[in-house]
């Protein structure tokens, strides 16, 4: 499986007839008014493969603290056919990861084939700021 986009969006919808209609996609930052703090990060995942391969994938999206301590986790999964005919199968996703912020500085999310792995398939920088809450400016504590 090759990942063609990875990154977190402002908004992600997985469309009903297919695709994933997405806001702000790269997310640059994140910004949150206190820490610690619990957010949801939209993700939007578009992989390909070739066909006769990865019938039932399964991953794991890991969020890291810049520590590398690990503050999110989603596992996913699902069935892969193969189309009549087509040498190669593409699937986009828009996923929803829970993480939760201790505090400022680049966490990463990424994508592993086990959730305690040591090395992601595909990784992405998240950096996450504070609002001042007085001036509504980013802070980096």
């Amino acid at each position: 499986m090759h990942v063609v986009a990875f990154a977190a969006a402002r908004k992600a919808v997985l469309e009903e007839a297919g695709g994933v209609t997405a806001e702000g996609f790269p997310m640059t930052s994140c910004y949150v008014e206190s820490l610690p703090s619990q957010i949801t990060v939209p993700l939007v995942l578009a992989v390909h493969t070739q066909g006769g391969s990865d019938y039932e994938p399964r991953r794991f999206i890991v969020a890291k603290s810049p520590e590398g301590e690990r503050v999110g986790l989603l596992e996913f999964a699902w069935q892969w056919p193969d189309n009549p005919g087509v040498p190669v199968k593409f699937r986009v996703f828009a996923h929803h990861l829970p993480i939760t912020v201790y505090s400022a500085g680049v966490y990463s999310v990424g994508i592993y084939s086990d959730p305690d792995g040591a090395e992601a398939e595909f990784e992405f920088p998240l950096p996450v700021l504070r609002l001042n809450p007085l001036t509504g400016v980013p802070q980096n504590n």
